[in-house]
């Protein structure tokens, strides 16, 4: 997400700090995901391409692609680049010097058995910079922003028959 931030947002650097989700209940941490991806060889490609896209997801998912995913502002897909200190020390100008992944790798383990996402998650993500997207652009208060995003996600879920609580 960080390299969202100063891809997109390249006005607010310095302007915002990361920190960990609210508790909900007191003592009580908890995190979600937000991402991941899948990397796959088609079953219908040709021989000699098939080779040559599993090497790449080889590199990509193990090898040598792995730190320059990293370097280039994907969140790490294996424990061991979470926890490195190369990681964890890197520090973002973007939100005023910060060690931002430390609170990422710590809330990374936070996520609580039997997370996942909404139905609607596709929904939920398209209205992201429309509501809470909004306190990155103009004057909206944060909490402004996230608070229509999740009235517009209750509401089109209830709409789409979805209980929702």
């Amino acid at each position: 997400m960080p390299n969202n931030f100063v891809t997109g947002v390249k006005q607010a650097s310095g302007d915002w700090r990361v920190a960990p989700l609210p508790q909900w209940t007191k003592g009580e941490t908890a995190s979600a995901e937000n991402g991941g991806s899948s990397l796959t060889v088609p079953e219908l490609g040709k021989h000699d391409n098939k080779a040559l896209a599993y090497a790449f997801v080889e590199y990509i998912a193990s090898g040598d692609g792995v730190q320059t995913r990293i370097d280039k502002g994907a969140f790490p897909a294996t424990v061991k680049d979470l926890n490195s200190p190369a990681f964890q020390d890197a520090e973002f100008e973007y939100f005023g010097g910060q060690q931002a992944n430390k609170i990422f790798a710590e809330s990374a383990k936070n996520v609580p058995n039997g997370w996942s996402y909404l139905p609607y998650q596709v929904y939920a993500n398209s209205i992201f910079n429309d509501t809470v997207g909004k306190a990155y652009v103009s004057g909206t208060p944060l909490a402004e922003g996230l608070k229509a995003w999740q009235d517009s996600s209750v509401k089109y879920g209830k709409e789409q028959g979805f209980t929702v609580k």
